[in-house]
């Protein structure tokens, strides 16, 4: 990332790129641990956030056809994300480009003046996001497009963004920073937030998003509508969800029953099983190492699929024709994500399972899918964890195929 010093005003900034795009940060923001005592917030790792919402957005105007959009981005910071999206698409009618920090607002405007933007299609606003989300709700015309991207938790903000949506295949592309709540290390802080119980298991990462998304799904079903995920995208301790509205009644009841569920976790033995729908049949005993006192839950959760093949392709086709300095990853997660439908909930961590079982060498990971699959079960990659793989075989068979090729 190139920068250079530079005076705009009264002010001493730094001018960065990221992408094509050029952009100014605070001087004394650059090169700074990412937290709110910043001027104006800026997190470079997140980068690849703002590649692949660019790509997202391309997809979703191609899927709906979508001549033109009208996005609200309600946490912009310096701009950096939706500059780039105007300079990457050209179908953008109208950007609004929130934050509510004033000195935010400054920033994005010089940033929009830098980078040539007209006023007509980049408004900038400086407004708290429900206020902004309530505003927009009582408009005639409802925007296609909302970014929500706080610091930390997103859950203040659904209910309102899906009041100001437009209701059928509207986009919401939403991101929650407070992985640690969501993966179990504070499962208190997740019962008040998010209402449900999290596990801070191997396989966490996936816990947090299904219960983002079960989250969000049901804040839509209280405004009468219903959401389908298009994306679920985790990288570098943040989840980025990004879903599409419908509406109708008659819809959402018939989701409903495959859209919520629980997972139940043996402490003892790893052995992990999915309860959709009648609580009743939750095991009392695991059925592995027969222990009833080890068992523990999470949920509930999303237990629906996480991504859609069709939009996931066509992500994948669009980020070929892109050069973003995150590319490769993303073309790495993208080809997981296609792996990781129809795949059972939670995957298995195969470094550690080697160290149980006091393997002397890891087995390669390709190898090691072929080899369930040859036995009859289904497995496949994970973009969640790299050293990870899901598959429909239980802890116990899968540790003792381990042993066999080792043998």
């Amino acid at each position: 990332m190139k920068t250079e010093n530079q005076d705009f005003g009264k002010n001493k900034y730094i001018t960065k790129q990221e992408g094509s795009v050029k952009f100014l940060l605070h001087e004394i923001d650059n090169d700074t641990i990412p937290s709110k005592s910043m001027n104006v917030f800026y997190n470079e790792r997140m980068e690849i956030n703002r590649d692949i919402s660019i790509l997202a957005i391309i997809a979703y105007s191609k899927i709906v056809s979508q001549e033109s959009l009208v996005v609200v981005d309600s946490m912009a910071a310096s701009g950096i994300g939706p500059i780039r999206l105007l300079k990457n698409t050209n179908n953008i009618e109208k950007i609004y480009i929130n934050d509510i920090n004033p000195i935010a607002v400054e920033l994005i405007k010089n940033n929009l003046e830098l980078n040539e933007i007209e006023p007509k299609q980049a408004e900038v606003l400086n407004k708290d996001a429900n206020l902004l989300f309530s505003e927009i709700s009582r408009s005639s015309a409802l925007p296609d497009i909302i970014s929500i991207d706080p610091f930390g938790t997103p859950n203040l903000y659904i209910d309102s963004a899906f009041k100001a949506i437009k209701k059928d295949k509207g986009l919401l592309c939403i991101t929650a920073t407070d992985t640690a709540v969501l993966f179990g290390v504070k499962p208190k802080a997740c019962i008040r937030k998010y209402m449900a119980k999290p596990l801070h298991t191997d396989y966490c990462k996936e816990i947090g998003a299904r219960i983002l998304i079960s989250f969000i799904s049901r804040i839509a079903n209280i405004n009468n509508l219903g959401i389908i995920p298009l994306l679920t995208f985790y990288s570098n301790h943040f989840i980025r969800i990004f879903a599409i509205s419908f509406r109708g009644k008659s819809k959402i009841l018939k989701a409903l029953p495959k859209s919520y569920g629980y997972i139940i976790h043996c402490n003892l033995c790893g052995n992990r099983s999915t309860i959709i729908e009648n609580l009743l049949k939750v095991p009392q005993i695991c059925p592995i190492c027969l222990s009833g006192k080890h068992l523990s839950y999470s949920g509930p959760l999303w237990v629906g699929e996480l991504h859609q093949k069709s939009y996931v392709e066509e992500l994948s086709l669009i980020n070929e024709k892109f050069n973003f300095k995150n590319k490769n990853r993303i073309r790495k997660v993208l080809k997981f994500a296609l792996n990781e439908i129809n795949m059972p909930l939670s995957y298995f961590n195969i470094h550690k399972l080697s160290q149980q079982v006091k393997l002397s060498h890891i087995p390669k990971l390709d190898n090691l899918i072929n080899l369930i699959k040859e036995n009859g079960y289904r497995a496949s990659r994970t973009h969640f964890d790299f050293l990870s793989i899901k598959t429909n075989m239980r802890i116990d068979d899968l540790k003792s195929l381990l042993i066999k090729i080792e043998k």
